[in-house]
């Protein structure tokens, strides 16, 4: 405790130049925090766009080679109305798995007074998507709700939705009689009448022109079959995805079968993770290096001006690790007051941001949003762990410079 006490004496006899290092760490600190906080937003908000509000799921089951399948049997890769229902039972046994959703995917034109547009649709049963999609907490529009009109249930199997930017095209509304036409999987074209329930907004801007959500039911009347494309996972907890992949793999045979996890299906979301981890190592690595000079240079100047300091220490029995140690202590105290200081401003931050709103359009939706700065407290830690690391290890050069300079040298310094 006497060591602890005489470093801080220290410090506050030369509190300018602390409190410019102090400052220092302070900064370092909070902008790493703060970065990592809006990175983690980014992740956050594209795992639930992907897996929520895109009605992915956690893990999707396929026929091998489906997904890149582009021929012109789309009968080929169904999974059958009896191997649905095995993979349904089989999920139904796992207490981790909340939901097994078929998914249909269907492509063709949608008719509108004459008027046709192209579009690329996924079709499900009504309750399944809305309990995927309440799950949702990210990439909510910044003026609320994205979606306009009636609800779409299981009792309205003739009720579609449309991405805004395609009700604009076509000059669609709430409301509006449509026609749905597609090649059925025998090859023949087939019409149905729907109507235009909802116009929402969607996560991807790649959809805004295309996208429409049928009812699985009219999906499968439209393509004449009772298979679907894919089964989507919905879990209790997205942390036992592995696993429960692992699961189904040893199920379903790789061989006939793929199952996929949402991050292999999500390459958007790899590829802004690396990208963020790259920016965010290159950025505490910048910052590290501004805090150890900032440190050697109070540690170093601090040397110099105790000097004589140093001698009379030294000559009243004080060994040569006793000055590192002194100085060590010093310096660490700094790197503690700066990272606590820096978690303040970054939890302020935080709250101020929080209570802000402030609004902005990713590069991938749609729609503007509301952003934020997420609280990592794995990220918290390390830093405030690695920034005394470095802070204390910054005073071992100019303490073993000091420590090892003779007695006599030290008491006669100018």
């Amino acid at each position: 405790m006497n060591w602890i006490s005489l470093a801080l004496r220290n410090l506050l006899r030369n509190s300018r130049r602390s409190i410019t290092t102090i400052a220092a760490v302070a900064l370092g600190y909070s902008a790493t925090n703060i970065f990592a906080g809006f990175a983690g937003y980014m992740f956050t908000s594209i795992r639930d766009a992907h897996i929520f509000e895109q009605i992915n799921g956690h893990v999707q089951i396929w026929k091998k080679d489906a997904r890149d399948y582009g021929g012109s049997d789309p009968a080929k890769y169904l999974i059958s109305a009896e191997e649905f229902q095995s993979i349904r039972e089989f999920a139904s046994g796992d207490e981790r798995v909340e939901l097994a959703a078929g998914m249909l995917e269907v492509k063709g034109n949608l008719d509108f007074d004459g008027n046709p547009g192209f579009f690329f649709g996924q079709s499900m049963v009504p309750s399944e998507k809305d309990t995927i999609f309440s799950r949702s907490t990210a990439l909510k529009s910044a003026d609320g709700s994205g979606t306009v009109g009636k609800d779409i249930t299981d009792d309205t199997p003739f009720g579609i939705s449309i991405a805004p930017g395609m009700a604009e095209n076509l000059g669609l509304d709430v409301g509006s009689d449509v026609i749905l036409m597609a090649p059925s999987i025998n090859g023949q074209m087939n019409a149905l009448d729907a109507q235009v329930f909802q116009i929402a907004d969607v996560a991807s801007e790649a959809l805004n022109n295309r996208y429409v959500y049928l009812p699985l039911e009219l999906a499968q009347t439209l393509y004449e079959t009772d298979g679907v494309s894919c089964v989507r996972l919905l879990l209790s907890n997205g942390d036992n995805t592995d696993a429960v992949v692992a699961s189904m793999r040893e199920k379903f045979p790789e061989a006939e079968w793929e199952v996929i996890p949402w991050y292999d299906v999500s390459r958007l979301y790899l590829r802004t993770k690396r990208m963020f981890d790259i920016i965010f190592g290159l950025v505490f690595a910048i910052i590290a290096i501004i805090v150890i000079m900032s440190v050697l240079n109070t540690i170093g100047m601090a040397v110099v001006e105790r000097t004589r300091e140093i001698g009379t220490l030294r000559a009243i029995g004080l060994k040569r690790p006793g000055v590192i140690r002194l100085f060590g202590i010093e310096s660490a105290l700094l790197g503690v007051i700066g990272a606590l200081t820096g978690l303040v401003v970054t939890l302020g931050f935080s709250f101020f941001i929080g209570a802000l709103r402030p609004t902005w359009e990713p590069p991938v939706t749609a729609r503007e949003i509301v952003w934020e700065i997420k609280i990592l407290p794995e990220y918290l830690l390390l830093t405030f762990v690695l920034l005394v690391f470095f802070t204390s290890l910054a005073a071992i050069a100019p303490a073993r410079r000091a420590a090892h300079q003779s007695i006599v040298d030290s008491l006669g310094h100018v």
